[in-house]
């Protein structure tokens, strides 16, 4: 996903030589190329659910891997057609692998490591950005888009040795696959330890599943609704916040007379996040979540804000280092806090029995979001300059700072059981005082 995430900063600017998206896509095609992505991630995000809810963790990750491999290969058609498709046949593997990824990664690893292990996909997502904004610009077409099978192909393989998760399977009464999956995922512990860890999943899974949870549930039940509040909010702004449109823009928005070529400013961009990323993850289960969100979405208004003014008043100057300086802060922001945080919540604030409904409304909100700000973005920078929109960016992570320091809560070492002990504290009559005044969730 990190190589299809960088893929239009070095595919839409690549020169006019044969086979290359500059020969049929207009200016146009450029925001739908990038639009596509989104828009299929948002229709595609109710069937995702269904998906991981039937097909289970595993089944969800073969899909993606199948349909990765299956996008870049389309890509080789010559044709504007080809483009869209291979983006939205992206988007939707989008969709399942964050049905299923981020819980993926929750039941598999321990409590006291569940936001470190969250490093595997920072990681990995900002490697293969680095490799797609380093390598693309530097061979040909086709080359990088082989190159980006092959990942996808060795990824598809890797998948097939990995089990489905104890708690998956247990919530599908598979009590001896339950038991060999968690010896497969924890060698080192010993029987003993794999039993009463089992007995525990065991609990949570059946006081979870108690109930089958619908739509309905995710709104009518307290603990349930601020949580869908707490994460649609953090994944929205996440992307609405601008990280897209910098990533897919930036090459063909900053100024072409500035000091450092856009370009170069792109490979900048995702060597430092992918620095920050590995920095800022272990912190995640040291500072908190709620910290690092606060203080990363603090830092992206300001760093916007000053992007909007550098090229509102000095964008015709050689010398103007202000929007390279910003794309660089923008990725140190973003990756401190922004990046990371909203994915481990996605993992870790849902109960099973309403999982999968709770993430598609999350995905359905936070894929509007980024649809509507990557498509807006090209025609209202062309109509009224691309101040305006970085203004808008600037507006929608001062507004999420606000709310989740007033609103979200810590869970930083909490097992999943005790997360949902929290949440469901927040009914009406917890949520006041003594005197009748509602207190804040935080």
């Amino acid at each position: 996903m990190g190589l299809w995430a960088g893929w239009p900063s070095w595919a839409l600017t690549k020169r006019p030589e044969a086979d290359t998206p500059a020969e049929w896509l207009s200016r146009d095609d450029h925001s739908w190329a990038v639009a596509s992505f989104d828009l299929a991630n948002l229709v595609s995000a109710w069937p995702a659910s269904l998906l991981a809810e039937r097909a289970g963790r595993k089944g969800c990750l073969l899909t993606v891997g199948a349909g990765l491999v299956a996008s870049f290969a389309v890509l080789y058609a010559p044709s504007r057609w080809a483009v869209f498709a291979g983006r939205s046949l992206a988007g939707v593997c989008k969709s399942v692998a964050y049905a299923s990824v981020p819980g993926f990664m929750a039941e598999i690893s321990a409590d006291r490591a569940r936001g470190r292990f969250n490093l595997v996909v920072v990681l990995s997502d900002s490697l293969g950005m680095l490799v797609a904004l380093s390598v693309g610009p530097r061979v040909r077409y086709a080359v990088m888009n082989g190159l980006s099978l092959a990942v996808g192909l060795a990824f598809l393989v890797a998948v097939v040795r990995v089990p489905e998760t104890p708690h998956y399977l247990l919530s599908k009464s598979r009590l001896d696959d339950a038991r060999s999956a968690l010896r497969w995922y924890r060698p080192r512990s010993t029987t003993v330890d794999n039993n009463r860890r089992l007995n525990q999943i065991t609990l949570a899974v059946r006081d979870d599943m108690r109930e089958p949870g619908t739509y309905r549930e995710l709104f009518t039940d307290d603990g349930n609704r601020v949580a869908v509040l707490l994460v649609a909010g953090a994944c929205f702004a996440q992307r609405a916040g601008g990280v897209g449109c910098v990533l897919a823009y930036s090459t063909t928005t900053m100024p072409a007379n500035g000091p450092v070529h856009p370009g170069d400013v792109a490979v900048v961009f995702a060597v430092v996040r992918l620095a920050c990323s590995v920095a800022a993850v272990p912190l995640i289960d040291v500072y908190g979540r709620r910290p690092l969100l606060i203080g990363s979405h603090l830092a992206l208004a300001a760093v916007t804000a000053a992007y909007a003014l550098c090229l509102l008043y000095v964008d015709d100057r050689p010398d103007n280092w202000g929007p390279s300086v910003c794309v660089v802060l923008f990725s140190v922001a973003y990756s401190m806090g922004a990046g990371i945080v909203p994915g481990a919540l996605v993992g870790e604030m849902f109960p099973a029995n309403v999982k999968s409904r709770a993430v598609t409304v999350v995905a359905v909100v936070s894929s509007l979001g980024s649809f509507v700000i990557n498509k807006a973005y090209l025609p209202v920078s062309d109509a009224f300059g691309v101040y305006v929109m970085f203004f808008v960016f600037c507006a929608v992570n001062a507004t999420w700072t606000v709310l989740a320091y007033q609103f979200l809560f810590e869970t930083k070492g909490m097992s999943l059981s005790a997360i949902q002990d929290h949440l469901d504290d927040y009914n009406s009559s917890s949520s006041e005082d003594e005197d009748g005044n509602k207190l804040p969730l935080g």
